[in-house]
């Protein structure tokens, strides 16, 4: 069993790091990546839902706390991914899962993921 995930970002360098998290993490696979807030919005909103949704804020064409607003019933986790401060975020969302503040580090993409999974109580089949 693996959990789907998608990243949004407009910076490449930040989707490449989270791609390699999620690759070596097991139970996690990678559904899609998206450089362009609207190209995420078409494609999800159109698709099987996401387990764990990793955004960015902010973007061009669309911040990521309205993207996540329109994309909530179609993730399970919502995990901004950013440079503000998370008082900041929670602030403008106050009901987003968690936050990985940038840059971001294995340790603390690791311990986001399997805290999420142990408060929800979801399974980890290696």
């Amino acid at each position: 069993m693996y959990y789907s995930c998608a990243i949004v970002d407009d910076e490449q360098h930040a989707i490449d790091l989270l791609h390699d998290y999620i690759e070596d993490t097991c139970f996690l696979k990678l559904f899609s990546t998206f450089n362009n807030p609207i190209d995420a919005l078409k494609t999800i909103s159109g698709g099987d839902r996401i387990d764990f949704l990793f955004l960015d804020i902010d973007m061009d064409g669309m911040k990521g706390t309205e993207l996540s607003q329109h994309l909530r019933s179609k993730a399970r986790f919502v995990i901004y991914a950013s440079s503000h401060l998370e008082n900041e975020v929670r602030e403008i969302d106050s009901h987003f899962e968690c936050y990985l503040g940038k840059p971001i580090s294995m340790k603390r993409f690791a311990g986001t993921i399997h805290k999420l999974m142990r408060l929800n109580n979801l399974p980890i089949n290696n």
